[in-house]
């Protein structure tokens, strides 16, 4: 007869059996929705991040292999527009600093959708047919792939309101879509020299602010008409601070400080311009001084040329590494101010500020 102790040792082990298991089913099962580089739960959580990238539902269309960290590359497409497909992947990489960045998504939704759409939408809103889209303004101007001018919306100061509206009414479309930006090309009627290539006359605009990151339901918010009108004038203005400071600089090649202009408000004819002397300590405030007159000089000459371009104030500073001392001079002030002794003497009341090192 068996001993009865050997039939109470046997639950033990099958529940330790189970336990272990359980665990190892559990262990792959985790492995499997948070480690996997491919599958059923790698796919769906491709799509978990697509709709928290982007706030819209996606599909998997196909399987295309393994990126060279071993990750399932997908296709995929929007479900309300399955003809959109683009390719997107996991990887890992590293941030600013060298840590490690694991799972990073990977994805070219954007640049897919801006290839179908951006086309329509600019022929729609603004009557320009697009043969190349552009991707992207920072390449150089040399490039063979760089788009030509007609693949540009032209702008100018004349019709600015006209423009902003344009493209308020482009982007409440395009945000379905999950276009971002606007390329143009700014024009001007002066009779200024230009300083590069044509591509340096172009620039981005965004009709969207990202509050936090760039995912599309983290502090998303498009920006209305006037702000985007405000953009326009900033941009523009800066391509026509461009012009300016080029233009005068070939006129004085031997200048060597610092000449900027500043457009504020809405107004792209109105500028304030900015004369600075750097120098290292406070004991050369004198040499600083006579700089800033002798450019001064040769400032207003030039800026009374601009005849369809007013400067309304021109401000004179010099900088050391501890402080910034600052002269504001309005245009009725001009005449006044017509010798080193009276521009000292304003500077005799100067604003001075902390300059951090």
């Amino acid at each position: 007869m068996k001993p009865v102790v050997q039939r109470r040792t046997r639950k033990p082990v099958m529940i330790i059996i189970i336990g272990l298991v359980l665990v190892a089913a559990i262990a792959v099962l985790i492995w499997s929705i948070f480690f996997s580089k491919s599958g059923t739960f790698y796919q769906q959580g491709i799509l978990r991040a697509l709709h928290s990238s982007y706030q819209s539902k996606f599909i998997i269309v196909s399987e295309e292999g393994t990126n060279e960290d071993g990750f399932q590359v997908l296709k995929a497409a929007p479900a309300n527009d399955r003809s959109l497909v683009f390719t997107v992947t996991r990887s890992n990489g590293t941030i600013t600093g060298g840590l490690p960045l694991w799972r990073q998504l990977n994805d070219d939704y954007k640049e897919v959708a801006q290839m179908k759409y951006y086309p329509r939408l600019v022929k729609k809103h603004f009557g320009i047919d697009i043969q190349d889209v552009p991707l992207s303004i920072y390449r150089g101007s040399d490039s063979s792939k760089e788009p030509a001018d007609g693949n540009y919306i032209e702008v100018n100061p004349t019709y600015l309101d006209s423009i902003a509206s344009k493209a308020k009414d482009f982007f409440q479309e395009a945000e379905s879509h999950r276009l971002n930006k606007l390329f143009f090309q700014f024009k001007d009627d002066l009779d200024l020299p230009l300083s590069d290539a044509p591509a340096q006359q172009r620039f981005e605009l965004l009709g969207f602010e990202y509050e936090v990151g760039e995912h599309w339901g983290k502090g998303f918010r498009a920006l209305t008409e006037e702000e985007l009108k405000e953009q326009l004038v900033k941009q523009m203005g800066a391509k026509l601070a461009d012009r300016v400071v080029y233009a005068f600089e070939k006129e004085n090649p031997d200048w060597q400080r610092t000449f900027d202009l500043e457009f504020p408000g809405n107004d792209l004819t109105s500028f304030e311009g900015y004369v600075v002397s750097h120098t290292i300590t406070a004991e050369q405030r004198e040499e600083a001084l006579a700089e800033i007159y002798e450019a001064y000089t040769k400032v207003l000459p030039f800026v009374q040329q601009l005849s369809k371009l007013q400067m309304t104030a021109i401000h004179l500073q010099y900088k050391t590494n501890l402080e910034t001392e600052s002269v504001t001079l309005q245009k009725a002030d001009w005449g006044s101010v017509n010798s080193l002794a009276a521009m000292k003497e304003r500077f005799n009341h100067s604003l001075i500020t902390d300059n951090p090192r």
